[in-house]
């Protein structure tokens, strides 16, 4: 082998890069769609958020032996030690100061309180005992064991 054929194989042709340029221009405008669009992140976040402050309510209510009550507006959720109605004291977010409670990225429904016995079991205010975060997240929550899943 010769330096001579080996200095002009030594890059890429012109047709090459401008391939390769096209090819992550392209990539970059889909993938930055998501980025600049992230409500599809809010709303997986607020679902994860809504399905652990059910659960902590169940637990919440057989360790202290209350009823504790989740009330679901259309843009929030607040959890209560009380019976059915949504007022009492505020259960207190074991994190952060102040009552267990949230402001929705997106839109609840149907609105309904839940309202977890000292046994585990949840009784709802409407009788319908699963709703929607926003479009495409769901939470199902079984009346007798009190079992909260997606």
């Amino acid at each position: 082998m010769s330096f001579r054929n080996f200095r002009y194989n030594q890059g890429f042709t012109l047709i090459e890069l401008v391939t390769v340029l096209i090819i992550l221009g392209i990539i970059s405008v889909v993938g930055s769609a998501k980025f600049f669009n992230n409500s599809t992140f809010k709303d997986a976040r607020y679902h994860q958020e809504i399905l652990s402050a059910f659960r902590f309510a169940q637990k919440i209510a057989i360790a202290s032996q209350n009823k504790v009550t989740i009330c679901l507006t259309s843009t929030s959720y607040t959890l209560y030690y009380s019976s059915a109605a949504c007022s009492g004291t505020n259960v207190q977010h074991p994190a952060k100061q102040g009552g267990y409670k949230d402001t929705a990225t997106s839109t609840i429904n149907p609105v309904a309180n839940y309202t977890f016995s000292a046994d585990g079991n949840v009784s709802s205010s409407t009788g319908v005992y699963s709703f929607t975060i926003g479009p495409g997240h769901s939470i199902k929550i079984e009346s007798v064991t009190g079992y909260v899943h997606e």
